[in-house]
């Protein structure tokens, strides 16, 4: 409804102003609708508290598109809503089981999902004890990980107590190590009967490569043996070598 103005006139007593029913009944009208607006229709709600410059409402429902500027509020349901160009200072934003904080996001049920969105950051992706699943609709890609611990833990296919841990050595200056662009297993000092002769290229293995008394009788496959003796028969020198 329209703002209804009571006829008072052109002059005073004049004759031509509203009756007294007419100016009361539009008076009625028009409190009748602030009362509907503001209020049940009978009160005006008792949220609503204003200055000359600043209207204040307490704990309000409100539909529709809020615009300006909110500068404290608690919202308990956002449907169909975008936040656009929204800076938030020292509020905690609830929606649904999800928490937006300062520096963080936390969920009820544990877990965050980004359903099948990129996840991209130019800063360090940091993380204390962490959790990969099994990819299903790509792949885990990333640029350079940088980590302030010392191991990564594998836990492989099965889910149980055994796990394969990675673990650095704290460096004392800048290290790579580089993994070749080929495929096989890599081999650790507690590896055996892993190097093959395919590993090893034809004569690359030299005197220079082998520790003093590294190579025995026992390391190699078919023995001759050769025997120095002394005119008495004593053996002086015993000299391996490969059989034929």
């Amino acid at each position: 409804m329209a703002y209804q103005a009571i006829g008072i006139g052109a002059s005073a007593d004049d004759g031509s102003g509203d009756s007294l029913r007419i100016g009361a009944d539009k008076v009625n009208d028009n409190f009748v609708e602030i009362y509907t607006l503001l209020g049940d229709g009978t009160d005006l709600t008792s949220g609503i508290s204003a200055t000359a410059s600043v209207v204040t409402l307490t704990a309000p429902t409100i539909s529709g598109a809020v615009g300006g500027t909110q500068t404290t509020a608690i919202i308990t349901t956002l449907a169909n809503t975008t936040l656009n160009t929204t800076t938030v200072n020292g509020t905690t934003l609830n929606a649904g089981t999800l928490v937006l904080a300062a520096g963080s996001i936390t969920d009820s049920s544990g877990a965050i999902d980004f359903v099948n969105e990129n996840l991209v950051t130019t800063g360090t992706f940091g993380a204390g004890t962490t959790t990969l699943g099994t990819t299903t609709t790509g792949a885990l890609t990333c640029g350079t990980i940088a980590s302030t611990g010392s191991t990564i833990i594998f836990e492989g296919a099965t889910d149980d107590a055994y796990e394969t841990t990675i673990q650095i050595t704290d460096p004392t200056a800048d290290r790579t190590i580089t993994i070749g662009n080929v495929t096989g297993t890599l081999v650790t000092t507690g590896d055996t009967n892993t190097v093959t002769g395919t590993v090893i290229a034809a004569d690359t293995v030299a005197e220079a490569n082998m520790a003093d008394d590294a190579i025995g009788s026992d390391q190699l496959k078919t023995l001759s043996t050769l025997l120095v003796k002394n005119s008495s028969g004593t053996t002086l020198k015993t000299l391996y070598g490969a059989g034929a």
